[in-house]
Parts: C-alpha cells; structure tokens; sequence
C-alpha cells in the first residue's frame, strides 16, 4: 500500500514539475511575432498589443493631414519582428496638422529669391508669369496671387508675376497720385513705369492716403525713375 502511495506521490509531483513549473520557467524564452499596427486607430493598436501578450510603452506624435489624426505612423519594435512575450511596443501616432502659413512679401526680390523663400516656408511656386505691370529691371516679382498676407495650409501653391523689365530710355509723365489710396496710387505708376516707394508709413493702416509724391506732376523722368509718396491716414488732414 505504502509503495502505491509513494508512486502516486511521484506521478503528481512529475505532473506538476512537467505541467506547470517548467512552462512558467520556459516562458522566458518564448518569442512573439509583433503585428503591424501602422496606420491603424490607436483604439485598435491597443487592443492588439494586449491581445498579443506586449505591453503599450511611450508615444510619441507627428503632424499630419486630417484624414489621418489618430492613426499609427510608425511602431518600434518594426511590424513581424520576433520578441519576447511582455516586451513593449512604442508607438508614433498622428496628432494636430501643420499651421497655417502667412505669405510673404517677395515683390521686389528676383525671381530665384522668391522662389526659395516661397518653397522654404512649404509652397509650392506652381507658375512664374510675366506682368503686364512693369519693373526697373527684368525678372523682378511684382505680385503674388494668392496675395501678401494671405493664410495657405503647407503644400498650398501660388504664382508669382514678375516684370519684364522697363526701357530706361523712353520718357514718362510723371501722374498726379495726391489724394489717391496707395494701392491705386503704386497701380498707376507702376503702369506708367516708374518705381513707388512709400514713405512716412502709418503702421497702423493698410492702405493709407497720398499725401504728397517727391515728382511734381506734369514733370518727365526716364521710365523705372523711382518715386517717393509720403503717406497720411486720412485724406481730410491735407
């Protein structure tokens, strides 16, 4: 009886050793294949990672289109790589898109200049017109459309006119731009070829009055001549 007993006793503790004890012991070395959890929800990516007996390590975040906030950029360890079973998987996760980009003023730089600060900021320059507006000396920027100031998302495009340049010898009767807004008034002259430049600003104001220009009108000044207008914010102040 006593020898039954005892072969009993040797079964269950060879059970339990085979069964229990070596299977948590040889866990250790027990490798997983990491699923791929890029551009999935996080929602999701969470419960593979648990499913998958992994742990969620830290985050991280990068800008992205809307379409894609809240889904896996990238994960480490990489998608099918064999791990350990309690081994933690970082995530890198789209959140928040690029700001809004305020254009600049590039008139009167050249056109390469322009271009390079366009495309530095993130636009892309889609065309390069020549104006019907002319400047002092050919491939200078005379505009931009969408115009100075305008808020464009990264990756927007513009185009950007410049002037063909201005024959130096011809003549041009200089207009009387006095009570004018600055932007009719720098229109005019720039179509009738001379250069204005705005002087006495009123920083507070946008599109300020002329209130004197440095050429008498009436007078002549070869074409590409700068002129200078000194401004006030309101025309009654004359």
């Amino acid at each position: 009886m006593s020898a039954i007993l005892l072969f009993a006793l040797i079964l269950a503790l060879y059970y339990s050793v085979d069964q229990i004890v070596m299977p948590r012991m040889t866990r250790q070395d027990e490798t997983i294949t990491v699923p791929d959890l890029r551009d999935r929800p996080l929602s999701e990516a969470l419960t593979e990672i648990e499913a998958s007996s992994l742990v969620l390590g830290d985050t991280t975040s990068r800008i992205g289109l809307e379409s894609q906030q809240g889904l896996i950029v990238s994960q480490r360890p990489r998608p099918l790589a064999q791990v350990k079973t309690g081994r933690r998987v970082y995530l890198t996760i789209y959140r928040g898109s690029e700001p809004d980009i305020t254009i600049p003023d590039v008139t009167e730089q050249s056109l390469r200049n322009a271009r390079l600060i366009l495309e530095a900021l993130g636009l892309v320059v889609q065309q390069e017109v020549p104006d019907t507006i002319p400047s002092p000396v050919p491939s200078m920027v005379t505009r931009i459309f969408p115009s100075v100031g305008t808020m464009i998302a990264r990756g927007d495009s513009v185009t950007i006119f410049y002037g063909q340049g201005i024959d130096l010898d011809r003549m041009v009767t200089v207009p009387n731009v006095v009570g004018q807004r600055y932007a009719v008034a720098d229109s005019l002259l720039r179509l009738s070829g001379l250069w204005p430049t705005l002087l006495d600003e009123d920083l507070d104001h946008d599109n300020p009055f002329i209130l004197r220009q440095s050429t008498t009108p009436g007078e002549t000044l070869p074409a590409g001549s700068t002129l200078r207008l000194f401004t006030t914010p309101n025309s009654l102040e004359f």
